[in-house]
């Protein structure tokens, strides 16, 4: 097994592939995206969570658990969480398209991304994923544990 540098490894952000959007009509240099700005991305999500508690009892005999339940509430504002979606969506493209190859006149601004059509920001977003590893296989969903 070859030992890898830390370049080799951080190259991958910085590596765009030329992928071909078809509700554009042609091909966009599109990059992975890091574990940093998922996790950016993601608390970009988060915010339209305005509170999630839970909440668990059991029922202990000496130092054996018979049983135990766990409740679970939250409260989502549908206007912030399609206003968040949208920003987080928006974030994780604008993040992609800005590589070595989207440079000067080339280069996008997150207003710029915004205004791009429904059905191609679906089609860039489900290609960002795919660079980024974040597609799941139906092999993955086939070894899914069923609910018992």
């Amino acid at each position: 097994m070859a030992i890898l540098k830390k370049s080799q490894i951080l190259q991958g952000v910085n590596d765009p592939k030329a992928i071909n959007i078809k509700a554009l009509g042609g091909e966009l240099w599109l990059r992975p995206l890091s574990s940093a700005e998922l996790d950016e991305i993601d608390q970009i999500e988060a915010k339209m969570m305005e509170s999630y508690e839970t909440n668990e009892r059991a029922n202990v005999r000496g130092r054996v658990v018979q049983s135990s339940e766990t409740n679970s509430k939250g409260k989502l504002n549908m206007v912030k969480a399609a206003r968040y979606s949208a920003e987080a969506r928006d974030m994780k493209i604008y993040k992609s398209l800005d590589n070595p190859k989207n440079t000067g006149e080339d280069a996008w601004t997150l207003e710029e991304v915004g205004s791009l059509p429904k059905d191609a920001v679906e089609e860039i977003v489900e290609a960002i994923n795919e660079l980024s590893g974040l597609t799941v296989s139906k092999g993955d969903i086939d070894k899914f544990p069923e609910d018992e």
